[in-house]
């Protein structure tokens, strides 16, 4: 048997099952059911060979509206048709029916041209409906959708049209943490959060999936305000759908300026503003420019390249020392990566980080500096030495990894390491998404041994919430924002006083970074901060030239 030509005939009464065998065994295989439960055994076994379904209604142990809705929730029967055989005229039966997702009615005159015509219309339908509508969500693949904003746009005549591109951040770590099921249930309700926002607002749009966590909406609008406020309302209802992990929706926005240009490039420039905020903390909403083509040209370069990077050991592990500031003597460092090609070129940290966050290979890359520093620690430990604590970047991408705890203790117990070496430096941003995930973490970090640092303290709004729910080792702050030439704000000296007071009641450690400047050194020194690093003592080395720094012998 070839394709799709089973159908399957749900009823408790044998003679109607019969029937409808008689009737259309001459152009399909008839699979019997004698109610609904039997009915989704069968279908889970034959989904990729029932082309239709008949049901009745009323049956014992599972009737036809339960069997309705148990079908609608697999996203795998989406497509196949199901025509509901009926003895009554029940218009609230028949508004039931189609609510749960019933394609057509038979009436149980059991008229055969009837039944032969409704059947094969419904499964001609799935046959279009395959075509034309994204199996998953049951709305408009990309094909589809594109012809439909095309009809749409031909018609806009001069109102204002938008093309909004919408995806689910950390969704391939969503998907790949939590299942494929997680994930496609993610992705429906993203699109009928898409639908049920448009479908009340008074503008005319059309949207479809455009492929993954990918979905496109086209729409009219009055004013740049009231469209963002559709746009968020979209990001609001689809935060509703889950409290197991943090969720956010990045979108691109491209105001289109003419409307007979190919769909596909407007979808591109709308596909180029969401992909600068995906992963960006506190932004994820962005227009398009017409900068962001060269930046598309440089991001594809990096993404091309960063496996085979990997692959060669292009990535360098460097180390800034950090100072004990009382006898300004080195103490430890922070592991920092820099790509070097095989041509010599750089590519600058601020340019590859954010990228590798935003479509998850910032994984590979931290797990990679994080062996090299096991790496470096074994060394010096089998050499008879005590090393001072390296401290490692955890990048916010990473703590969503459910193998993230799992991973790190692997690696200090495949190199024999005591955490006490291998410092954590959290961002404050990683804080401030699931503050009860990161203090889970957090303890269990602190049971096997490790120190945790926040890294950029007071960079975000929450850092004292932070210091108050999560119990956090030592403070990183960046001395940027008191260069020289601010030494005399007294409210910049006095914030930062009151900071390093805070931390020392806390019996947290402070560690200022930035420091590059000798008048920085005093004041902090005056404060009684405990650590600095910065490009005043030692700027990033690499690994041997800081074992010369710390007198440890090649």
């Amino acid at each position: 048997m070839r394709g799709k030509n089973e159908i399957l005939v749900v009823d408790d009464i044998r003679m109607n099952r019969v029937t409808f065998t008689d009737i259309l065994k001459d152009k399909f295989d008839i699979l019997e059911a004698e109610n609904g439960e039997i009915a989704l055994q069968k279908l889970a076994e034959r989904k990729e060979t029932i082309a239709l379904i008949i049901t009745d209604l009323m049956m014992p142990v599972m009737d036809g509206f339960e069997f309705l809705e148990e079908i609608r929730k697999v996203d795998s029967y989406r497509n196949i048709p199901v025509i509901v055989a009926t003895t009554s005229d029940d218009m609230a039966n028949e508004c039931r029916c189609l609510e749960l997702g019933a394609w057509d009615f038979i009436p149980k005159t059991f008229h055969p041209e009837i039944i032969r015509f409704r059947v094969l219309n419904a499964i001609d339908k799935s046959k279009v409906r395959v075509l034309e509508y994204d199996s998953l969500t049951g709305i408009y693949n990309q094909q589809k959708f594109y012809q439909i904003t095309r009809e749409f746009l031909d018609t806009a005549d001069d109102a204002n049209c938008a093309f909004v591109q919408f995806d689910i951040e950390r969704f391939t770590m969503i998907n790949s943490f939590y299942g494929s099921g997680e994930g496609n249930r993610l992705i429906c309700y993203l699109a009928d959060a898409i639908k049920e926002t448009l479908d009340g607002a008074s503008v005319r749009y059309t949207y479809g999936r455009i492929g993954g966590d990918v979905f496109g909406a086209c729409l009219s609008y009055d004013t740049k305000e009231s469209l963002m406020e559709l746009v968020e309302a979209v990001k609001t209802k689809v935060k509703c759908h889950s409290v197991h992990y943090y969720l956010e929706v990045s979108s691109g926005i491209y105001l289109i300026e003419d409307k007979d240009m190919d769909v596909a490039v407007i979808h591109d420039k709308a596909s180029m503003a969401a992909d600068r905020c995906k992963g960006q903390y506190m932004m994820h909403n962005a227009f398009y420019t017409k900068e962001m083509d060269t930046w598309l040209l440089r991001e594809q370069r990096i993404i091309n390249e960063m496996d085979t990077a990997l692959a060669e050991e292009q990535f360098v592990v460097y180390f800034q020392p950090k100072y004990e500031l009382e006898r300004l003597t080195p103490y430890g460092a922070e592991a920092l990566v820099r790509w070097q090609r095989p041509d010599g070129t750089l590519v600058p940290p601020g340019e590859f980080i954010p990228i590798f966050e935003k479509n998850g290979f910032i994984i590979k890359s931290d797990f990679y500096v994080w062996e090299k520093v096991c790496q470096f620690i074994r060394r010096e430990l089998d050499g008879g030495r005590c090393p001072a604590p390296i401290s490692v970047n955890v990048s916010r991408v990473n703590l969503y990894n459910p193998k993230f705890l799992e991973t790190l203790i692997n690696l200090v117990e495949k190199y024999k390491i005591p955490p006490k070496h291998l410092n954590l430096e959290l961002t404050e941003s990683a804080f401030s998404d699931n503050t009860d995930m990161i203090q889970d973490a957090v303890d269990y970090l602190h049971r096997v041994g490790f120190t945790i640092m926040m890294d950029d303290f007071g960079s975000g709004y929450s850092s004292l919430n932070i210091l108050k729910d999560i119990n956090l080792d030592v403070l990183k702050i960046d001395m940027k924002f008191l260069s020289k030439s601010k030494m005399a704000d007294s409210r910049g000296t006095k914030i930062l006083e009151a900071v390093v007071r805070m931390a020392q009641s806390l019996k947290m450690p402070v560690i200022a970074e930035g420091v590059e400047e000798r008048e920085q050194v005093d004041f902090l020194s005056s404060l009684g901060c405990d650590y600095i690093q910065g490009y005043y003592f030692a700027e990033p080395m690499s690994i041997d030239r800081y074992k010369k720094l710390i007198g440890s012998p090649d």
